[in-house]
């Protein structure tokens, strides 16, 4: 077994993504070329970032808020669950397989079973192999194949509620309490994945008990998921049972939705006509109810609590970082992360030209009056600004409020990270001339219009990502130690599943 990069979820050795967080285990592939964004679409919307480098440690975001939006990951996916009553929405931090509510009321089915951009290929079609009528016969009664298939009648899940499945230092974990852990694990696959779950051999509408997934070393996609349901209640109560020895306490805003918790559950039941229990039932099948879901949320709130502490404590020393970059120097010059290299942080307005005369190749071209205008309007922009106190979030403001960039005028025009060649050309000349500082602002004229800029900072390339990788060796270090200090013992004859409505 090998552990993300990116959120340290247990993971086969031969898995190219991570099941959890969804994002590429490749070595800091290489940047794409950039590609320039049409008129319409996002500008300058980064087509990813260098590589599919691990983010900047950053405090993760508390479940049930929206995570920032100042920079999307080339890997993140959008939450998709289908038509479930909750929207589940990973929480990556950097804990295995940690998942929290976000309330969004009934979703449309369709998201999930909307066809990808590109039909699956022959291999990957034959990938989603299930076994006719029938499930494999049971296995090793010491791990997860144990039983061919665990899922029982509506009658026995609530007969064996109380059942403990799994003890690790006194605590126990019961089969409602499973139930729970279960299908979090099943919706934060389909997060991750949502339509594409077929190149991984999953057909979500067909039963998980009679599916074969691809990886090797499962013989169901359900023994799949119960694997890391357990190894994920192992994690959440190995850091809880430390926050509480270290005395460590849920952060009051965590607290508050923890507190409110229930209402909303209720208030998000009753708007889509039906009771809490139901909508319960729904999303973690029968065996399973509120008590066990919160329970849920409040030991992963107390485990966040030791793990952001533990971050916390996790500070490198510019000596350390200089022998980790030097260690993996060949790896780093391999995607252009030198040490002369810059990531810069920008804001920017754009407002984009009006008019102009369309083709017969289907190319619009723009009047010297009509990009007069568009100046003038990005001048007025400015001055709005130059006339007031001339912060950056006054800036921010005027963004949101001005600007045409669909990618970045709801997070006040903000581009984070951005590197040599990323943007088009008059864009990243301006980000990247040697003069530049913190600051400031200019004007900026582009093929999709004028970009009011306002220069936030830059930042050596090499020690932002060597410091983030440096904080992901550490972290999966201090995981597995805190694994090895709290081993888990699994009664898998025990364990007994309901369903849950995944369509």
């Amino acid at each position: 077994m090998k552990q993300c990069k990116f959120c340290q979820a247990e993971m086969e050795e031969d898995f190219l993504f991570c099941p959890v967080c969804g994002k590429s285990q490749e070595e800091h592939p290489e940047a794409p070329a950039q590609e320039d964004p049409s008129a319409g679409q996002p500008l300058p919307e980064e087509a990813s970032a260098v590589g599919e480098m691990p983010e900047a440690p950053a405090r993760e975001p508390v479940p049930g808020e929206a995570a920032p939006a100042a920079e999307a990951s080339p890997a993140a996916k959008s939450v998709t669950p289908g038509k479930l009553a909750m929207a589940i929405a990973a929480v990556v931090v950097l804990i295995a397989v940690l998942v929290a509510l976000v309330l969004a009321g009934l979703q449309d089915k369709e998201s999930l079973s909307a066809a990808p951009t590109e039909a699956p290929t022959e291999a990957s079609t034959e990938a989603v192999e299930t076994v006719p009528a029938t499930v494999p016969a049971d296995g090793n009664p010491d791990d997860v194949t144990c039983k061919g298939t665990y899922t029982v009648t509506d009658a026995e899940v609530k007969a064996n509620a109380d059942t403990v499945v799994a003890t690790m230092d006194g605590a126990q974990l019961t089969n409602s309490q499973l139930q729970v852990y279960y299908w979090m694990q099943v919706y934060n696959f389909l997060n991750s994945y949502g339509a594409y779950a077929p190149y991984f051999g999953l057909d979500y509408t067909q039963p998980l008990d009679t599916q074969i997934p691809m990886e090797e070393g499962y013989n169901t996609w359900q023994q799949f998921f119960l694997e890391n349901a357990l190894r994920n209640w192992q994690q959440i109560q190995a850091m809880a049972m430390e926050a509480q020895e270290a005395g460590l306490e849920i952060s009051p805003e965590d607290q508050v939705y923890l507190d409110g918790l229930e209402q909303t559950l209720t208030q998000t039941a009753e708007s889509n006509g039906m009771t809490l229990e139901e909508l319960m039932i729904k999303n973690v099948g029968t065996g399973a109810g509120l008590p066990e879901f919160i329970r849920y949320q409040e030991l992963y709130h107390q485990g966040l609590a030791f793990f952001e502490h533990q971050v916390e404590q996790m500070v490198p020393t510019e000596q350390e970082l200089e022998d980790f970059y030097a260690l993996h120097e060949e790896d780093y010059l391999s995607n252009n992360i030198t040490k002369d290299a810059l990531l810069v942080d920008v804001r920017h307005i754009l407002i984009t030209t009006e008019g102009g005369t369309t083709g017969e190749d289907g190319v619009t071209t723009y009047s010297q009056e009509e990009w007069a205008a568009c100046e003038a309007k990005a001048q007025e922009v400015l001055d709005t600004w130059l006339a007031g106190d001339k912060t950056e979030e006054r800036f921010a403001e005027l963004a949101n409020q001005h600007s045409q960039d669909g990618g970045s005028n709801t997070n006040g025009g903000l581009y984070e990270n951005v590197y040599t060649g990323q943007m088009v050309e008059a864009f990243d000349s301006w980000c990247f001339d040697e003069s530049r500082r913190p600051g400031d602002y200019g004007l900026v004229k582009t093929e999709y219009g004028y970009h009011v800029m306002y220069f936030v900072e830059s930042r050596p390339m090499w020690r932002y990502y060597t410091e983030s990788d440096w904080h992901n060796e550490q972290t999966s270090q201090m995981l597995q130690t805190l694994l090895e200090e709290h081993p888990m013992e699994v009664s898998y004859q025990s364990i007994s599943l309901g369903l849950a409505d995944l369509v």
